[in-house]
């Protein structure tokens, strides 16, 4: 009977399939590194830190980012036909919204879907949270379904889980080196930015070798992303949103993330990104106030808001 893998083995093999291209480097860094990887008992709010010596989280906090990444693949369904026809009709996107019928019933189970995430935070175990009966678990199969919408969400949704990891490994290799910012909060954002840089830097030359449209391949890394920050912005504490000692504010961080990918000004991806956004807006009840304009400077317009 062969065993189980670690928990170094899954998060290292984790990182390495999301970026392939880098996997070699990816485990001689693990190799040089060594983290212990801690698996913690499951606690109300959210577990996930790193030291020199090991990256700790707990299984309910891998639950939450896997909701709150499927969830947020919904957010297509809700807001991108809103954000398309404002580009191309001069009409606002709060006048789109507002003359929709039909979002009403939409929005609510993708609402409901948000609020299942934060029951989620809130709980101090999994079973003691409800989850979404159309959604899958974490441990489900990519192959288990037929639907291809299912199959984008779990992909972006391993990317946005593996954008973490890497955030958490930057935090090791910083401590380890002794080159730890003096200010927390530049370490925070420091780290956000090596996470998206390691996981594009190489991204051209394996798409060339491969045959795929660099365009397509940045594409679908950058939604990744783009779910990492939705999971960013739900798993921080109201309270916090407008930054702390550690943290600089969560706008902050999300334009960090998003706001520089270079992809075209019409790209899907600015369409994801300005709908996951929407969400949030929504969610608040905040207005939006952005004129009619393309996907990108929209987001822009959205991150700018926060």
């Amino acid at each position: 009977m062969g065993c189980s893998p670690s928990p170094e083995e899954i998060v290292a093999a984790h990182m390495a399939g999301a970026v392939p291209e880098r996997s070699d480097e990816i485990r001689a860094l693990w190799i040089r590194y060594h983290p212990e990887v801690i698996v913690a008992q499951d606690a109300k709010h959210i577990t996930l830190n790193a030291t020199k010596d090991r990256i700790k989280f707990d299984a309910k906090t891998m639950d939450v980012f896997w909701l709150i990444g499927f969830s947020g693949w919904r957010a297509i369904e809700c807001y991108s036909p809103h954000v398309t026809v404002s580009a191309v009709s001069g009409q606002t996107i709060e006048r789109i919204i507002a003359d929709d019928e039909g979002l009403a019933e939409i929005e609510f189970a993708y609402k409901e879907r948000r609020a299942a995430a934060q029951s989620l935070i809130d709980a101090t175990d999994q079973a003691t949270a409800p989850w979404p009966p159309d959604l899958p678990r974490p441990n489900s199969s990519r192959d288990a379904a037929c639907d291809p919408q299912y199959k984008a969400a779990f992909d972006l949704t391993c990317l946005a889980v593996a954008f973490t990891l890497f955030h958490e490994f930057r935090h090791v290799m910083l401590d380890r080196d002794e080159q730890r910012p003096q200010d927390l909060r530049e370490e925070e954002l420091a780290c956000d930015v090596w996470a998206r840089e390691f996981m594009t830097a190489k991204l051209a030359a394996y798409a060339q070798y491969h045959g795929h449209d660099y365009h397509e391949v940045l594409r679908k890394r950058s939604m990744g992303f783009a779910l990492a920050a939705l999971i960013l912005h739900e798993i921080t504490p109201v309270w916090d949103h407008g930054g702390n000692n550690a943290y600089f504010s969560v706008g902050t961080r999300l334009q960090t993330i998003i706001e520089n990918t270079p992809l075209p000004d019409d790209d899907h991806f600015w369409v994801l990104a300005a709908s996951l956004l929407i969400g949030i807006f929504r969610q608040k009840g905040q207005s939006i106030s952005a004129p009619p304009t393309k996907p990108r400077s929209l987001t822009r317009h959205l991150l700018a808001g926060l």
